[in-house]
């Protein structure tokens, strides 16, 4: 457990001195441009699942903040928005089809030139494809988390009434630690997770840009009343701006996410039954 705690100690040290290394945009030797900003994230998700535990219905609130030309405050102006109903189909406790059959988006482009303050806002139509799975070592105080994303992207031009498709795939890795005792879905349990996503632009309108972001996350969690949680991340964000590969935006920042797992399992003294989350 020392052990333990110091890595994640380091990780977080190390991480965080890097992004007050970034104060304004950076040309690296290759000629491309990065665009350092200060974000803040957040996200609530709410669950449920049928008696059986294998169909569910659940819909996720995204709320995102970032730093401006010059207000370098991660709160500053508006970034995202965001709405997704969820549809779950649970093919065992360590596997989960989910379907997000249309989500709403609202975007506020990152602000990194002064051409970026007059950028108007965005809104997009998203379908999304999910399937995730895990499995547990060391008696349940590791879990291994694989989760696999396909996303149908209708995104308006601003400024126009036409829409533009665009599609991705993103794939993501989580590690989570259980702090105090080896079950994940214990209550009063502390946790700690180490993540990393890359995303890939797909489809006939990439002319030259597959590679679209990278996200790397780093946090603590808390469940409490049995099918609650709180996560508290350091998130790392590197995305592609625009079409080109010349120039990238670089989002470092705090994320805080609060989770509903199951809606009638909040507060019930039984142990806990939904054996899967993401």
């Amino acid at each position: 457990m020392y052990y333990l705690q110091t890595i994640i100690i380091m990780m977080w040290v190390l991480l965080l001195s890097s992004a007050a290394s970034l104060l304004n945009a950076q040309d690296t030797p290759d000629g491309k441009i990065i665009y350092p900003h200060n974000v803040f994230w957040s996200k609530t998700e709410l669950n449920q699942l049928d008696k059986n535990f294998r169909w569910g219905l659940g819909l996720d609130f995204v709320y995102r903040r970032k730093s401006g030309l010059v207000d370098k405050s991660m709160f500053a102006e508006p970034l995202r928005e965001s709405l997704r109903p969820w549809v779950h189909y649970q093919f065992s406790p360590y596997a989960r089809l989910s379907i997000s059959p249309l989500g709403y988006m609202n975007t506020n482009e990152y602000i990194g030139k002064p051409e970026d303050v007059i950028r108007p806002s965005y809104h997009e139509w998203r379908t999304t494809f999910q399937f995730f799975h895990h499995q547990k070592s060391l008696n349940g105080k590791w879990m291994h988390t694989w989760r696999y994303r396909y996303e149908l992207r209708w995104q308006e031009i601003p400024g126009t009434d036409d829409y533009r498709y665009l599609s991705r795939f993103r794939f993501r890795y989580r590690i989570r630690y259980v702090l105090t005792g080896n079950d994940f879905y214990q209550d009063k349990t502390w946790y700690t997770a180490v993540s990393n996503e890359i995303g890939l632009n797909l489809g006939k309108n990439v002319l030259y840009n597959t590679f679209n972001q990278n996200r790397l996350y780093v946090g603590v969690g808390y469940r409490f009343f049995n099918a609650l949680r709180v996560e508290a991340r350091y998130v790392d964000r590197f995305r592609t701006r625009g079409a080109t590969g010349i120039e990238f935006d670089h989002g470092r920042g705090f994320m805080l996410g609060m989770y509903v797992d199951n809606l009638t399992s909040v507060g019930k003294g039984e142990q806990y039954k939904v054996r899967f989350t993401d």
